[in-house]
């Protein structure tokens, strides 16, 4: 046991230092949330006087989460990219052939989004308490605000890690890049549940993204008795175990 967090600690060391390399790749990243939550929250405040949005709430605060979502969401693309770099320098084959479980090369690379993520949601954060946006349930709706964003972050980067190992192409895993967008705009991110058209409120009942987005509204807007909490934390831990256990089952494909 003690051997495989020792691998999974020093496989994370060296992926945590990619982050960094190059610095201005982490730009665009911050970048599109940070301009969507400031062009939306101006040009479109005045859709919260609409009948039926949730009384009391600006639409700042509303399209807040989204923000901080899309923030980690987009830290959640690089895994794969990187993983296809090994695969083409012959690193991961060597990885392959040392005595280390496979979880740990995995883990590995899901903390780096994980730190990744914490990054920049705290610039979020910061960015969005600075307009005035408060956070209903404090410092530990926060911390859980982040545990429940990372979670879901370190799920999504499976799918282009799944794509790096059966394909290994970067170019078709950097594509995947345009595939955030459908779920993220499939949901409750601009609007509540009941304002949506009935086709696009059933699309985005089925889609996990809504619940991770609700979870984090919840801490924010109103409190801990909100069962959008406990939803959230459980889709994306499902999201979590289903999708590191397709990503362990795509190594067979690498390893032809």
């Amino acid at each position: 046991m003690s051997t495989f967090f020792s691998d999974w600690y020093y496989l994370s060391i060296r992926s945590i230092k990619q982050i960094w390399r190059p610095l201005l790749a982490l730009i665009p990243s911050l970048f599109i949330p940070i301009f969507f939550f400031v062009v939306n929250s101006s040009s479109l405040d005045a859709f919260s006087k609409v009948p039926g949005f949730p009384p009391s709430i600006t639409y700042r605060d509303f399209i807040a989460p989204t923000a901080l979502f899309t923030a980690v969401f987009f830290s959640s693309g690089n895994a794969g990219i990187e993983l296809v770099q090994d695969i083409s320098n012959g690193y991961f084959k060597k990885l392959l052939i040392m005595p280390i479980s496979r979880l740990t090369i995995i883990l590995g690379r899901l903390t780096e989004v994980a730190v990744q993520a914490v990054m920049q949601g705290t610039i979020v954060v910061v960015l969005l308490l600075l307009v005035g946006v408060r956070i209903q349930t404090g410092v530990l709706g926060l911390l859980a605000i982040f545990a429940m964003l990372m979670i879901f972050a370190m799920a999504w980067s499976c799918v282009s890690m799944i794509s790096a190992l059966r394909t290994q192409n970067a170019r078709l895993v950097q594509s995947l890049f345009v595939v955030v967008f459908p779920f993220l705009y499939l949901t409750t991110s601009q609007a509540p549940m009941p304002l949506l058209p009935p086709t696009f409120r059933l699309i985005a009942s089925y889609n996990p993204v809504t619940y991770i987005i609700e979870g984090v509204r919840a801490l924010v807007l109103t409190g801990w008795g909100n069962p959008a909490i406990w939803q959230g934390f459980l889709v994306a831990t499902t999201l979590f175990v289903i999708m590191v256990t397709l990503t362990l089952g795509s190594f067979k494909k690498a390893l032809r």
